[in-house]
């Protein structure tokens, strides 16, 4: 009697262990497909930015984006000043998505604590984050950058 009981689970196990092999195998191939599929939202930064003033400055970049929805994106800029101090500050920017590459120039203001400091001609480095909203995908980028007088 113990033999056919092994016998009886080994019938009910095995066809479980292949189904179980079939749906990993599936969901393997599925992912796989997904992570090659292109984001439907790129962004980038340029290498140059624009100096304003000591407390504005343009960072142009390029975003691309589904056709017929919204983005909003975000972009922050770092600057190393000297004296073990160190700028940094933010800008948004959001719009309608049309489908092709759209340039844009992000005004990015500083979170100074002290009054007279601000961005200063030199090396920074920008990061953007951007999503669009239908359908819903992000995209990020990193760049060392250059401000200058343009």
């Amino acid at each position: 009697m113990p033999k056919r009981v092994a016998r009886h689970s080994r019938r009910r196990v095995l066809p479980l262990c292949a189904a179980l092999v079939a749906f990993a195998a599936g969901s393997l191939l599925f992912s796989t497909a997904a992570s090659a599929a292109p984001s439907p939202i790129t962004t980038g930064i340029a290498q140059n930015a624009q100096f304003i003033s000591p407390f504005q400055i343009n960072v142009p970049m390029t975003l691309s984006c589904a056709a017929g929805s919204g983005y909003d994106l975000s972009l922050s800029v770092v600057q190393p000043e000297g004296f073990q101090f160190t700028m940094f500050g933010g800008g948004n920017a959001s719009g309608q998505c049309d489908g092709k590459p759209q340039k844009l120039a992000v005004p990015v203001f500083p979170f100074s604590p002290f009054p007279g400091f601000g961005w200063t001609l030199g090396d920074a480095v920008a990061t953007v984050d951007a999503c669009q909203f239908n359908p819903f995908a992000c995209d990020g980028a990193t760049k060392a950058i250059h401000i200058t007088l343009l």
